[in-house]
């Protein structure tokens, strides 16, 4: 019978450090690591690169130290170049809006009365007004600095009233279409008639008449607004017979362009009266007055008659010496914006006009569309897009005046602070001095 064999028995591995020890390979330590190794190079690579780069900031080679100093300043600001403390009143921080309020009031905004909305968090000036960029405007600012808020007034303002309106720039449906001031007085202007599309003669009379014939620019303002139309100026010369009254022939000058019907009522007494004692008959009578009084009544009435009810509505609306009164044209027909006829002279009248010829009423106020503008502003790619092109910002009406000894103005070096007891000669000598020691 053969025999059993039995299992071997398996005996367990002794775990001990002298084991462990022999299976390690301690080489590696030996071994330089790779990444290590690209590590450390390339930090001294750097040091070496920042320090050459370094040598020539230093010495100023080429002009390379522009790039660690400040951006010239814009021509305004120019006499504070090299004096930042004037402006950075605090260390690491932006020009506080007190800074800018030394020289400039900047007055609240919205810039118009018209609009009543108020912001409802102040806006900086440097926000907007950004220096060390050149011989730049400052009042020429991005219009992102309007529609941020403009975009959504609700959010940023209180009070508004055109709440659905949404500009985010001047384009059709990114800008509302121009409002405009109302003409409601009460005359006959026909554009129409003065402007006919044939040439025509009427007595001395030619037309088509020019818009220049009234529309006159002043060229005394900077951007040539028009000069009030009034009779005397741009009506009577066609339209002077409109105030005769000699009804009865006698031989009296016309009336003045008067807005009180007592003074013409008193210019024609005063030139009837020199006839009032011949008492010639008057119209198809074939005796005179029975005295002077009652011829003087009678012209005078007949003559009043004639003026109010006849001649006078040729232009007016309305009868009788209580004929509504006109008033002086508007010279501002954009509420919300600013136009400038002199910057846009060498453009034809009806480029914008384009209704002026077919106008027949007084209250069509020929305010071109937007559309007129947009071939020029709107996506130029030029700062003729920008909002401060049309608009203003602050309200100019309530700039306050802040002169002031230009010493205190500029803070000259060695000024000393002004107390309000110094006088303006003791701060300008100072200043001069200051002003020595800078440009020197």
């Amino acid at each position: 019978m053969a025999k059993e064999e039995k299992p071997l028995e398996y005996q367990r591995r002794i775990r001990d450090t002298k084991g462990v020890a022999q299976r390690l390979d301690l080489g590696y330590l030996r071994r330089p690591a790779l990444l290590l190794l690209l590590r450390k190079r390339a930090t001294w690579i750097a040091i070496a690169v920042a320090a050459a780069a370094s040598v020539p900031l230093v010495l100023g080679v080429g002009g390379s130290r522009r790039l660690v100093e400040n951006g010239p300043l814009s021509d305004a600001h120019a006499m504070f170049e090299k004096r930042c403390e004037v402006c950075h009143t605090q260390s690491f921080a932006g020009v506080p809006d007190k800074a800018c309020g030394r020289c400039h009031d900047g007055a609240a905004h919205p810039a118009k009365s018209i609009d009543t909305a108020q912001p409802t968090a102040p806006v900086r000036c440097a926000e907007c007004h950004l220096e060390h960029r050149g011989k730049v405007r400052l009042a020429e600012i991005g219009n992102t600095n309007c529609t941020r808020c403009h975009s959504d007034l609700t959010s940023h303002a209180t009070g508004v009233r055109l709440k659905s309106t949404k500009i985010t720039a001047f384009r059709p449906e990114k800008h509302p279409e121009f409002s405009t001031a109302k003409d409601d007085r009460p005359l006959k202007l026909n554009h129409a008639v003065h402007m006919p599309a044939q040439a025509k003669t009427i007595g001395a009379i030619k037309l088509p008449m020019k818009c220049v014939d009234c529309h006159v620019p002043d060229k005394s303002t900077p951007d040539a607004r028009f000069l009030p139309v009034t009779f005397e100026q741009n009506c009577k010369s066609c339209h002077g017979r409109e105030l005769e009254f000699d009804v009865y022939h006698v031989g009296v000058p016309p009336a003045h362009h008067s807005r009180d019907a007592k003074v013409i009522r008193e210019w024609i007494v005063s030139v009837y009266t020199p006839f009032s004692g011949s008492r010639v008959p008057l119209g198809n009578d074939l005796v005179p007055q029975p005295n002077a009084k009652a011829w003087m009544d009678r012209v005078v009435k007949d003559s009043e008659a004639y003026l109010f009810e006849k001649k006078c509505v040729y232009c007016h609306k309305g009868a009788g010496p209580d004929v509504p009164k006109v008033g002086v044209v508007s010279g501002r027909w954009l509420p919300r914006g600013e136009y400038n006829h002199r910057t846009h002279r060498a453009v034809a009248c009806e480029s914008c006009h384009t209704q002026a010829r077919t106008s027949t009423q007084t209250s069509d106020v020929l305010i071109p569309a937007m559309k007129s503008c947009t071939p020029c502003h709107g996506a130029s790619g030029t700062k003729l897009d920008n909002c401060g092109t049309c608009h203003q910002y602050h309200n100019r009406n309530s700039e306050k005046d802040q002169s002031r000894p230009i010493g205190e103005l500029i803070g000259s070096v060695g000024l000393p602070a002004y107390t309000g007891e110094r006088s303006s000669r003791e701060f300008s000598q100072a200043a001069r001095v200051g002003q020595e020691a800078y440009t020197t």
